[in-house]
């Protein structure tokens, strides 16, 4: 684990340890991904955080005005990123926070890339097949389209993938042919 994600595993777990004691996981999750949206979809606002002119209370101002209506948890743990130098690890902070925060609801990702958007009723069936995989966790489908694929599916979970694409299904019968010779 390199040096920033064990950082940000510390801040995300004292912010979880402190909103799983007030009750506020859910509302924190969804805010800091909220925060994490922001900081993707506006790039301009990355580099202004990041310039090196950018002293940490035109940072901390900056925070205060754009994050606002947010929980003091969540705007307290960027203000404090902000002063410690430590605002470029909200990526990794959010990814741990969510992590976190399945454990405690017994939530599984499932990851899917296919060949064109999933139905809701694909997606549902996917969890449903999923969910014995997974210790009857509930699974949380997010898929995306893969124009590399020719055709099925490749499902991560965790740290497993299940490759149903045309593409490993090729690979595991040219395996095989090989193998038996």
């Amino acid at each position: 684990m390199s040096a920033p994600a064990a950082v940000a595993n510390r801040y995300a777990k004292a912010l979880f340890d402190l909103a799983n004691e007030k009750g506020v996981v859910e509302q924190i999750n969804e805010e800091l991904h909220g925060v994490q949206t922001v900081f993707h979809s506006v790039p301009a606002f990355q580099k202004v955080m990041a310039h090196p002119k950018m002293s940490t209370e035109e940072q901390q101002a900056l925070l205060e005005k754009g994050f606002s209506e947010c929980h003091p948890f969540v705007m307290n743990m960027l203000l404090l990123l902000a002063d410690r130098g430590r605002i470029n690890i909200v990526d990794s902070l959010v990814q741990t926070f969510q992590n976190l925060t399945d454990d405690v609801f017994q939530i599984a990702r499932a990851d899917v890339r296919a060949v064109r958007p999933l139905s809701d009723k694909e997606k549902e069936e996917l969890a449903r097949q999923f969910t014995k995989k997974v210790n009857n966790r509930q699974v949380v489908v997010t898929d995306r389209q893969d124009d590399d694929l020719i055709g099925g599916l490749i499902v991560r979970v965790g740290d497993t993938v299940y490759d149903g694409s045309v593409q490993g299904m090729l690979r595991r019968m040219e395996r095989k042919i090989v193998s038996n010779r």
